[in-house]
């Protein structure tokens, strides 16, 4: 990773833990865009509302599963900084050469009750285009709005 990348991921990862952000997006060591809601509303928004900006980024999230990981790939991200990303987020980034650092690595992200695994990464597990899993994430989470 070279090191202007690795700075904006420290930073991001600073933002994260310290800041009280749920979600940044870094660009040349500065931060652009930061959000403290929870879910997709950060990352949804920020593709409708000014999707250059995001465009060649260092974004950083709380949880990135598998579903997070569609979204920045179609985004065109340049890297990800995770508190906690899955194993097949992890996977799928790199597969699309998208750098990815974390804090930790779980084999899959569960539903906030914690009784199950995220509903939303089973919907799309079969889906291997960037931009069939973006549409039917917003699909599902139209009909799902609480998520």
């Amino acid at each position: 990773m070279d090191q202007a990348v690795y700075k904006a991921a420290n930073r991001a990862r600073v933002a994260l833990t310290h800041g009280e952000k749920t979600f940044v997006v870094m660009r040349d060591d500065k931060l652009i865009h930061h959000s403290n809601e929870r879910g997709f509303k950060p990352i949804l928004d920020m593709m409708d509302s000014d999707p250059a900006k995001l465009e060649g980024s260092i974004v950083g999230d709380r949880i990135v599963g598998r579903s997070a990981a569609y979204l920045f790939i179609f985004s065109k991200v340049k890297a990800v900084f995770a508190l906690s990303i899955s194993d097949e987020a992890v996977d799928l980034l790199e597969k699309h050469n998208i750098l990815a650092t974390w804090q930790e690595t779980v084999p899959y992200i569960v539903e906030r009750d914690l009784t199950s695994r995220y509903k939303l990464d089973i919907y799309i597990e079969d889906v291997d285009d960037p931009a069939k899993a973006t549409e039917m994430i917003r699909e599902y989470l139209e009909k799902n709005p609480r998520e």
